[in-house]
This record gives structure tokens, sequence and C-alpha cells, in this order.
């Protein structure tokens, strides 16, 4: 006769539960981050440095070839094809799954990428100030502006998820990769919502406020005249005026400066700067208080992720432009406005 063994009560035996998934450090996406923006920038350069000509003629449209350059680093990397890892998250074990714990696939990962990237790239856009309409300067500020303090404010309140923007736009997470599985964490508090519109309905009404009673343009109509003549020079992208203060030997010194943005010829440089300073001091009396006329003149291309220029810098007294350029003496002083 048989004897079976005795029956084991599996109730009796411990079980080790399953670990628990949680949301990365702050810390190290920062790091994560800041690795992955390295790596991305060192390629962006190498690809770009060969084609410095071509890209110095693109002007602000720059900002979209980055946007482009970066998108399959980012978006294959962080969908499920990279296993949601860039090399920067893969090295600060971090990865973006869902809440179930899988990652993302490759379309929700794009869209992560375009409203994570969206502040980046229109913050380094640079636009020709006469040839952009006030509204859609205004609408990129209010784009900026709108972006980066819902950033923060996510970054200092939503504790709970560690959502930033571009993840509670796709329902993605940061989480820690040591572990796998389900997320633990608690649902995402919806009063923010609440709170981020009530803000940005105060921040709207001040806007309207200062718009109505102020002018919240940086050049006066007079300025802006001379900004546009510039801007309609051959090759020229875009333009800006300043004044600058230095203190040296205890003594202050101004200077009236005018920076380009340009993709002619080198052989043209001359001819350029002697046309602006012309036209600024024929037109601008108060350059003649100034101990300075800089004329700044900039070949080159910014992508966002990668840059190179080169600086043309011709500066001297009015006196001496004028002396130079054969013209007459300075007319009487007189408020420019």
């Amino acid at each position: 006769m048989t004897t079976l063994p005795p029956t084991v009560d599996l109730s009796s035996i411990p079980v080790e539960p399953p670990p628990v998934r949680t949301i990365g450090p702050l810390w190290r996406r920062l790091a994560a981050f800041l690795l992955d923006g390295l790596l991305v920038g060192v390629a962006a350069s190498l690809i770009a440095l060969p084609f410095f000509e071509p890209l110095s003629r693109v002007g602000a449209w720059g900002v979209l070839i980055g946007f482009c350059l970066a998108l399959p680093y980012y978006a294959i990397f962080n969908s499920q094809i990279g296993n949601g890892q860039t090399p920067g998250k893969r090295f600060m074990h971090l990865q973006v799954v869902t809440i179930s714990g899988a990652p993302v696939s490759l379309a929700r990962s794009f869209v992560r990428y375009a409203v994570f990237s969206l502040l980046y790239f229109l913050s380094g856009i640079q636009l020709p100030a006469s040839r952009t309409p006030a509204a859609v300067s205004y609408s990129i500020t209010a784009i900026i502006a709108g972006l980066g303090l819902t950033t923060i404010y996510l970054l200092l309140f939503n504790r709970r998820t560690g959502q930033f923007l571009h993840d509670l736009a796709v329902g993605s997470y940061v989480a820690d990769a040591h572990n796998s599985g389900a997320l633990n964490v608690r649902p995402f508090w919806k009063g923010h919502w609440t709170v981020l519109a009530v803000f940005f309905a105060c921040l709207f009404t001040v806007g309207l406020f200062l718009r109505d009673n102020f002018s919240l343009h940086p050049y006066t109509p007079a300025l802006m005249d001379e900004i546009r003549t510039i801007e309609d020079m051959d090759h020229v992208q875009a333009a800006s005026l300043t004044t600058e203060t230095n203190w040296s030997s205890g003594a202050k010194h101004t200077a009236y400066v005018v920076t380009v943005h340009w993709s002619g010829k080198t052989e043209q440089l001359r001819p350029l700067a002697n046309a602006i300073a012309v036209l600024i001091l024929a037109h601008n009396p108060n350059v003649n208080d100034q101990d300075q006329l800089k004329i700044a003149i900039i070949r080159g291309y910014d992508l966002g992720i990668a840059n190179a220029s080169i600086k043309y810098p011709f500066a001297d007294t009015p006196t001496v432009w004028r002396t130079a350029l054969q013209l007459s003496d300075p007319p009487p002083n007189a408020a420019h406005n």
C-alpha cells in the first residue's frame, strides 16, 4: 500500500510582497536631462558644423531643424522601442512608463517630446522685429510664460505623481527602473487644474490692463523704423538696438549697440556696417551723446540644441564714424520718440 506524503499547509509559508514601484526622484530626472542634453548637443553640433554656410541662411527656421534632429533621440528611446529609456535615463535607472508599468507607444512618446520641447525651442527663437506681427510676438511670449509657470508649479506642488505637462498630456510617468511592474502612486490631484486656471485668469486680466494702459513694445515707433530699415537690407535676418553702460578706470562709458543677424558674404561686411552707421547717425540724434557706436554683425545659426556663429564687431566714436563716412555735423539733439 502506497503512503501519501503529508499535506503541506501553504498558508503557513511566508510570502514576500511584490516590490513597490515608485516615481523616480527629481534629482535623478534632472541628472538624466542634463546627460541627454549633452549627448544630443554634441551629436547635433557634429552633424551641423559641416553645413555652417547653408544653415547660416535659415534664420528663425533653425529651431525647427533642431526640433527634427532631436526628435528621433527622445521619441524613440522614450517609447517602447527603446524600453522607455534614453541613455541618460538608463544611466540614472529611470524609465518612462504608463501606470501599469509598460513603456508608452511611439505615437505617445512623440506627443510627449513635442510638448516637452515646445518651451525650450520657443524660448530661443530669433524673429525679425519689423516683420513679426505684434499678435505673434505676444502669443509666443504668452505660451512661453504659460508653459514655464506651469512647469514651475508642477515641480513645486505635484509631489504625488511627479508628472510635468508633457507627462500629463500622454498619461506617462518617469518611474524608478530598479523595480518593474505597476506603479504605486496616488492619483493626480485635479485641484491643480483649478489653481492653474485661476492663476492664468488673473494673469490674463493683468496682461489686458497693461496692454491697454502701457506700451509693452520694447521699441518706440522711431526706433522700430530704424530696425525696419535695417531688416530690409539685403541678407539681414533680424536686428536689435540696445544701449550698454560699463565702467573702466573709474569712468562711465556708454555705447549705442546695433546687433544684426546676417547671411551675406564676408566682403560685404564693411559696406553693411557703413550703411547701418549712416542710417543711425542721420536719424537718431541721441547717438551723439554716446561714447561709441557699436555695430555687431553675426553670421551663424541657432538650432536650439546646437549653435555656431562668427561675430564681426565694428565700433568707434560717433565723431570718427562721421569723419570716415564723410557725414555732415550732427543735427541738434532732440528727443527720439
